[in-house]
C-alpha cells in the first residue's frame, strides 16, 4: 500500500467502496489534517471534532476528486473552508471585542460606554485593520493559539511574531480610541 499514489488510493476506494483504502489515506493524511485544524481551532477538542468532521466530508467527497490538483492540495482546500466556517459559526468577533473591553488597561480611562458602543467601535476596528493584523490578531485572541504555533505555521521566529502581535494591537488600539473619541 505505501507505494500505491493518493491518486491510485482515491480512485481504488471509488471503484470498491472498500474503507481499507480510505483507511490508508485517513493514516496518511490525518495528521496534516489535525494539525491544520489545531492552527484554526486554537484546541485539541475542536481540532480533534474538525478533523473527524472533515474526514467524514472526504469520505462523501471523494467521488467529485478529479485529478487536476494534486490531492493534498485539494484536502488543504476542504480542511481551511471547513476550519473557516466553524469559526464563523463560533462568532469570533463577539469574543474578540469582549477581550478588549475586558483588557483593563485599556478601559480603565474610559467613561462609562454601552456595550453596543464598544461593539460597534470594535466592528469599525476589526474592518480597518489590515488583513494580515486582523488575521494575526484573530489567531491569537478568539482562537487562542500559541505564539510558537502561530510562528511555525507563518514560517516566522517567534519574536517576530511577538513584534507583529505589538504593533498589531498598538494600531488597533489607536483606532479604536479615535473611534470612541468620535462617539464622545
Amino acid at each position: 500500500m505505501a507505494n500505491l499514489s493518493d491518486q491510485d488510493l482515491v480512485a481504488h476506494y471509488i471503484n470498491t467502496g472498500s474503507n481499507y483504502y480510505f483507511a490508508q489515506i485517513y493514516t496518511r493524511h490525518h495528521q496534516d489534517v489535525y494539525r491544520k485544524c489545531l492552527f484554526y481551532a486554537g484546541n485539541t477538542a475542536d481540532a480533534e471534532d474538525f478533523t473527524q468532521d472533515i474526514f467524514v466530508t472526504l469520505a462523501l467527497k471523494l467521488k467529485n476528486y478529479r485529478r487536476e490538483a494534486k490531492f493534498t492540495t485539494w484536502l488543504h482546500a476542504i480542511t481551511v473552508n471547513y476550519c473557516i466556517d466553524q469559526l464563523r459559526k463560533q462568532k469570533q468577533l463577539r469574543t474578540l471585542q469582549q477581550s478588549y473591553i475586558l483588557d483593563s488597561s485599556y478601559t480603565s480611562n474610559r467613561p462609562t460606554v454601552t456595550d453596543e458602543v464598544y461593539f460597534q467601535a470594535f466592528e469599525q476596528v476589526i474592518n480597518q485593520l489590515p488583513p494580515k493584523q486582523r488575521d494575526l490578531l484573530m489567531a491569537k485572541y478568539k482562537a487562542g493559539i500559541q505564539i510558537n504555533d502561530i510562528a511555525l505555521n507563518r514560517d516566522l521566529t517567534p519574536s517576530a511574531v511577538k513584534m507583529q502581535l505589538k504593533r498589531a494591537r498598538e494600531y488597533a488600539r489607536s483606532l479604536y480610541d479615535k473611534i470612541l473619541e468620535k462617539e464622545d
